[in-house]
């Protein structure tokens, strides 16, 4: 039996020495992604792909100008507008910025981004702003040359402004904030193109 524990913990111990050598190694590699064009537009297609995930986010266009090949300035926007009764006016606007470590064809990247979003129901008259800053943290693999997927988590940190004119409620304009975790299960497909940048 002892024996037998012996050649586990020097099993083990091969083990850990060379996934720490072959992660070092690995980590090493700073050679930029063959892939770096200077413009990415991106919709996030959890959605199609589940048909159960409803998530106003999940309709952004985004859009990345790398203006570095590990660095990028990032905008989405989301334009919900409608003149159904149950629905009304969800414009949702963000920018930020990234920056990332290239590894062969992943891109490891963290960034954040400011974000403003205005909502308006056709049923009611309330309204509310939204200002929210969320930091970001995500992978992206690029497939080919032009066509990549990506999927990130960010800690969104929303303040809301409510505004609601028929009510008696002293403290129905009160303004609020709210902290969550957001683009869980998100899966964005990309397009690249434009001038490589060196």
């Amino acid at each position: 039996m002892t024996g037998l524990i012996k050649l586990s913990k020097k099993t083990l111990m091969m083990t850990a020495i060379l996934v720490f050598t072959s992660i070092a190694v690995f980590c090493q590699d700073t050679s930029y992604s063959r892939f770096r064009y200077q413009h990415e537009i991106g919709i996030d297609i959890a959605n199609v792909l589940t048909f159960l995930k409803k998530n106003q986010q999940s309709y952004m266009i985004n859009y990345k100008w790398y203006y570095h090949p590990k660095r990028a300035v990032r905008a989405g926007i989301n334009l919900e507008l409608s003149n159904e009764r149950a629905e009304g006016l969800y414009p949702d606007v963000r920018i930020g910025h990234q920056w990332g470590h290239v590894i062969d064809n992943f891109l490891l990247y963290g960034g954040a981004d400011v974000s403003i979003a205005y909502n308006y129901s056709n049923t009611t008259t309330i309204s509310t702003w939204r200002y929210g800053l969320s930091p970001v943290v995500g992978l992206q693999y690029y497939f080919t040359k032009h066509i990549s997927l990506s999927t990130e988590i960010s800690l969104n940190s929303y303040y809301y402004k409510p505004n609601d004119p028929k009510s008696f409620d002293p403290e129905a304009n009160d303004p609020y904030y709210r902290i969550k975790i957001g683009s869980v299960g998100m899966m964005m497909i990309s397009y690249h193109f434009g001038k490589k940048k060196m």
